[in-house]
């Protein structure tokens, strides 16, 4: 155990000093409604700037999945009043631009050298806040959804996830996938559909803008789009009584358990949760991904999803050895039911700590981590700053804290198999 602890001090004493402790994260209110986060480094080259909205990604009746993903890449492709779109001008400034959609919640990101950061900052809000959803943007946006459907396909993870919800949640926007099931639904959106979706979800009163890197607070000048409003609560799902084990078809077989957990309003049960899914199953050192043969295809991937309420404790199994998998992490998980002795547990905060911080230090993922935060209710909660709430709970759990939240939460999970389809008879 000493030289677990020796190792964990040692890996924290090469921790870069530029750690997210450069600067506290500020917020305060948009002039044209809506607010900001920003989490500024002047040492940095680039920035970062997001855009996030609660919205349900199915639509407002949780009845068109994959309308979300559409309006948000229309929005982002449609050309503007100074005669080019977000994603050129993005990309003639050598930027990326990334859009991320949940059940719930829709961010848009993009990443500059820091000289173009105010150019970004008017565009993203003329982009999102006045929307213009064209034919021709709209199709872009359709043919962008459908390779995303195409590669889900795929992804033994995406269709296990999706499987999960859709168990445990029996309404609500975590009820739906984010994309549809086939290309035809994609194609049958109307532009009158989409647009109307956008001026909803993407009004400047329902939007957080997050800055992060070589930022301040006077580029939130450039913002000149938008009206004052109120922004629209978190949407919740509700939770299915009793959830039911189901079974799936893809490509590739795979096991998925998921867990309901504690809302975001539960600060410390919900970082308790979040530090045992790095104890168990953080690639490379979790102690189930340490435990797989590692000459073998098997692999667990978990995490807790911070959610408004609930949140959820997500494990996807893929390989050959599923059931093997699966025994050991439902038997890892009744372990922690007992708490860790004091040495084993100092080790693993410490490690979980550092995880923390190298997780959290490009303005890419502080933007998005205050933004996330930010919309599912707590911006203050925001991991990236390493002064605030979430790093003062996290240095105050103990093995006996945690214990209970495991007992409380993790009993017993919602399972889905993902089996592959039979092989079709050749026809003679």
């Amino acid at each position: 155990m000493r030289s677990q602890i020796v190792a964990a001090a040692l890996i924290l004493a090469l921790v870069p000093p530029a750690l997210p402790f450069e600067a506290r994260a500020a917020s305060g209110a948009l002039a044209h409604g809506g607010s900001y986060v920003i989490e500024p480094d002047a040492t940095n080259a680039t920035s970062a700037v997001g855009l996030w909205f609660r919205a349900p990604s199915a639509g407002y009746a949780n009845d068109t999945p994959g309308i979300g993903r559409v309006a948000a890449t229309a929005a982002a492709a449609a050309t503007l009043e100074s005669g080019v779109s977000l994603v050129s001008l993005v990309r003639s400034v050598g930027g990326t631009i990334s859009i991320d959609v949940y059940p719930d919640i829709i961010g848009v990101t993009v990443v500059v050298p820091a000289s173009a950061t105010r150019r970004v900052v008017a565009a993203m809000s003329a982009a999102y806040f006045t929307p213009s959803i064209t034919e021709d943007a709209l199709k872009t946006a359709q043919r962008d959804a459908a390779v995303l459907l195409a590669q889900r396909l795929y992804s033994s993870d995406d269709l296990l996830h999706d499987a999960l919800f859709a168990q445990l949640f029996a309404g609500g926007p975590a009820h739906q996938s984010t994309l549809p099931t086939a290309v035809p639904e994609l194609v049958t959106m109307s532009t009158d559909a989409v647009a109307k979706y956008a001026r909803q979800a993407f009004r400047s009163a329902n939007a957080t803008m997050t800055l992060a890197g070589h930022v301040d607070t006077t580029m939130l000048d450039a913002v000149t789009a938008g009206a004052p409003g109120t922004a629209d609560s978190p949407f919740d799902s509700t939770l299915a009584s009793p959830a039911h084990d189901a079974s799936i078809e893809g490509k590739a077989a795979g096991i998925g358990l998921a867990w309901a957990g504690p809302p975001i309003a539960d600060e410390r049960a919900a970082t308790a949760l979040d530090f045992v899914s790095d104890y168990l199953f953080r690639d490379g050192s979790g102690v189930v991904s340490k435990g797989l043969d590692p000459t073998g295809d098997t692999y667990v991937s978990g995490q807790f999803i911070t959610l408004h309420d609930p949140g959820v404790m997500l494990v996807t199994i893929g390989g050959s050895a599923l059931d093997d998998a699966r025994t050991r992490v439902l038997a890892a998980v009744r372990a922690l039911e007992t708490p860790l002795d004091a040495a084993s547990f100092a080790a693993a905060r410490e490690a979980f700590l550092y995880h923390l911080a190298s997780d959290t230090q490009t303005p890419l993922e502080q933007s998005e981590n205050l933004g996330w935060y930010s919309v599912e209710g707590s911006a203050g909660y925001a991991p990236s700053d390493a002064q605030g709430q979430y790093w003062k709970i996290a240095q105050s759990l103990d093995p006996q804290y945690v214990a209970t939240v495991v007992k409380r939460y993790l009993d017993r999970p919602v399972v889905v198999r993902l089996t592959t389809a039979p092989a079709k008879e050749p026809s003679s």
